[in-house]
């Protein structure tokens, strides 16, 4: 079972403390400008911006969210500025990160981020202003008496001159809010800091450039992160939409019931004041009855119990209709008077057959163009004999229903979104931590890898092992599972390259020593093969050295062209001795016999490649086996071949043959000395020889002398040595 450590446990305490401050500071900072600024400012987004600075996006995005729950609580119409400090701590986040140790483009981008959030503060707060329906500014604050100076004297729009008054608001509330929270960062310890900003990892922490080489790592289709934000973002906005359905119903049925219970009560009220053995005098003679003033008093006063009763009326029912008996004048529209026949509105058609009979009926929603949106309700007024005489009704005003249902669906619409923007970055955060640099640093990791020498494999294992990851759950599993298996195939991997060397090293002694066979059959060469790959090798040296052909001449090729130079001439194994070591001048047929070592060589080595598992070096021996008698001017053979169409390493192959094979001693012929060999060297180039083979040859003279020394002085210790 995992377990969090001391150390891992004071950093979230500490983390934990800055988001409780954060909030502390939207709050202490609002209250502060509210009561001892006059409100001038707002100064509510200090915490929120300390917060995204030193914490990222998620927490700065809490500390708004909270902030504004909290604030909600007091003035619930500060929820319609949640998205404005989100929006607010997600800028302050991009902005620290990109610009702030920049210091060439930091002022510039302060600028545009000072602008930026003002300008979104500004058109958000107008916006919701336009949304209230708010038309008129109520001269109460700084801002109002801004938008009259504008409205008066520049004859500008409400809003336009609404927006300009919060844009000049804002731009010094958001740049002090921004120099208060910056001076709180650089005021932090740098130690504290860091604890705080790597708090979320659970390996070893990345620096940003390691963030951004593992963030453009390729995809095949779809990053892990993409998923989870769509997952999320699906999840939450069908949890807003359940969430917001059922809360509208329930909203709905809550105010209507609200409604409906306070005209219950009212009617009832109206109902009890009514002397129900005096309806029909009032009927008949209506202010001229005895109490009907006095009763029209007491429905005064009933219409007085709460502000939202439109209409107070006392009808009796009869077959196609009502009869007045008290209709209440209001300050829009005069009642009708006493006995005056009224039609049934339609909003009644469904209750008439149980207001004729007498009884009670639920109140009911009437939507009327003229008279507006309403709820009635009747209550019967009875005799003594339990008898319904007529109906005491009240219409309750529901106009602001609409507008309370409004502000509802936006309010909790702005805190459903709020929150889901809070639980996807939320979500994010934790599957970074836990997932995404996990994975991802371990797969960067594993890209590094080298297996040159036994030194960069036990370096490969120790950069996993430093990683240190310690989810906690199936990736840390993973992570020690595959820890594992690196340490045993990096055990493993050194065993099978000893192996492969030792069967490479006897596959060369193997050829080396047929190559050897194939030059004692030639009892003049000596040490020839050995002498030529020497010459070879220094050649390419000096080449590298001089910047000839170093596309070519990578340590690989060089080391395969040393390899490889020994057979140069192993297609002399099907060349006949008797041609082979004649003593004298070949004649034209048996030199053309001769010359088809170059075809046998290269066939022989085709074999070879077919059989055998390494094949680099043997590509370049066939290229020297076939072609180090070609000549640079296209008169040599077996094909004819000129200029760069001769591979690299037949062309070395050629300038190192000839020269041991003039400064060597033959059956036919007498040694050259160093310096006549080196003058021939010198006169072919550019016709026999590659010009800058040639020269790279004749400016290691030096080194060249001293291996073919060499040679001679181990060629007379094995004569003197029998």
């Amino acid at each position: 079972m995992y377990k969090i450590s001391k150390k891992n446990a004071i950093k979230w305490l500490k983390f934990l403390l800055l988001l409780v401050l954060g909030i502390a500071l939207n709050l202490l900072g609002n209250a502060f400008a509210n009561h001892c600024l006059g409100k001038l400012l707002y100064l509510d987004t200090i915490g929120t911006m300390v917060v995204a600075v030193m914490g990222g996006y998620f927490p700065g995005i809490f500390v708004a969210l909270i902030t504004n729950v909290i604030t909600f609580i007091e003035i619930p119409p500060s929820v319609y500025y949640v998205f404005l400090n989100i929006f607010i701590a997600i800028s302050t986040t991009y902005f620290y990160k990109k610009f702030y140790y920049k210091t060439r483009s930091f002022r510039v981008a302060y600028i545009q981020y000072i602008m930026l959030i003002a300008f979104s503060s500004s058109l958000f707060a107008t916006l919701i202003t336009f949304g209230q329906g708010e038309s008129a500014p109520h001269a109460d604050g700084l801002i109002d008496s801004i938008v009259i100076f504008f409205m008066q004297n520049l004859n500008l729009n409400f809003y336009i001159a609404h927006f300009i008054s919060n844009m000049i608001i804002n731009l010094f509330d958001k740049n002090i809010c921004a120099l208060i929270s910056f001076a709180i960062f650089k005021g932090t310890p740098k130690k504290l800091r860091e604890e705080i900003h790597d708090v979320g990892w659970l390996q070893k922490p990345l620096t940003d450039v390691q963030l951004q080489k593992i963030g453009k790592a390729s995809i095949r289709k779809m990053s892990v992160k993409t998923k989870i934000i769509i997952a999320l973002s699906m999840s939450c906005l069908a949890v807003t939409l359940v969430i917001s359905i059922m809360s509208r119903m329930l909203f709905i049925n809550f105010m209507e019931q609200k409604y409906s219970d306070e005209a219950k009560g009212v009617s009832r009220l109206a109902a009890s004041s009514i002397e129900a053995d005096r309806v029909n005098d009032y009927i008949k003679l209506g202010e001229n009855a005895v109490g009907y003033n006095k009763t029209e008093e007491l429905l005064y006063n009933v219409s007085l119990v709460t502000s939202n009763v439109q209409y107070i009326f006392v009808y009796r029912v009869s077959e196609d209709g009502y009869t007045v008996v008290f209709d209440l004048d209001t300050d829009e529209l005069k009642g009708e008077d006493p006995g005056t026949h009224v039609d049934f509105d339609p909003s009644v058609y469904p209750y008439i057959e149980k207001l004729k009979a007498g009884e009670e009926i639920e109140p009911f929603i009437t939507d009327d163009e003229k008279i507006g949106y309403y709820l009635t309700s009747f209550s019967p007024v009875y005799d003594d004999n339990g008898e319904c005489i007529c109906y005491a009704g009240v219409d309750i005003s529901m106009k602001d229903f609409k507008e309370y249902e409004k502000q509802f669906i936006f309010r909790l619409l702005s805190l459903c979104m709020g929150f889901m923007v809070m639980i996807i970055a939320a979500g994010m955060w934790f599957s970074k931590y836990h997932m995404i640099y996990p994975i991802n640093t371990l797969v960067r990791t594993t890209e590094k890898f080298e297996y040159d020498d036994e030194e960069s494999r036990k370096h490969n294992v120790e950069s996993i092992r430093e990683l240190g990851i310690h989810t906690g759950d199936e990736i840390e599993n993973l992570y020690y599972a595959f820890l594992q298996t690196m340490e045993e195939n990096m055990i493993n991997y050194t065993y099978m390259q000893q192996k492969s060397k030792d069967l490479d090293s006897v596959q060369t002694k193997l050829i080396m020593v047929l190559a050897d066979l194939v030059e004692n059959r030639d009892a003049s060469t000596g040490d020839h093969i050995k002498k030529t790959s020497k010459y070879t090798e220094i050649v390419m040296h000096k080449m590298i050295e001089m910047g000839y052909y170093t596309d070519k001449l990578t340590e690989d090729f060089v080391q395969s062209v040393v390899k490889a130079a020994p057979l140069h001439d192993i297609g002399k194994i099907r060349v006949s001795d008797a041609i082979l070591n004649k003593p004298g001048k070949l004649t034209d047929d048996e030199f053309e016999i001769m010359k088809m070592h170059t075809v046998y060589g290269a066939e022989v080595i085709d074999q070879c490649i077919s059989s055998m598992a390494s094949k680099e070096y043997l590509n370049e021996a066939k290229n020297i086996a076939a072609y180090h008698h070609e000549k640079w001017n296209g008169k040599g053979y077996p094909e004819g071949l000129s200029g760069e169409d001769i591979p690299l390493s037949a062309r070395i192959m050629a300038v190192a043959d000839v020269f041991d094979a003039l400064v060597s001693k033959r059956v036919y012929k007498d040694a050259f000395s160093f310096e006549d060999a080196m003058d021939i060297i010198r006169k072919d180039s550019g016709t026999h020889f590659d010009p800058k083979v040639a020269e790279a040859f004749i400016a290691a003279a030096d080194e060249v002398r001293e291996a073919a020394d060499y040679f001679d002085i181990k060629r007379i210790e094995s004569i003197l040595n029998g």
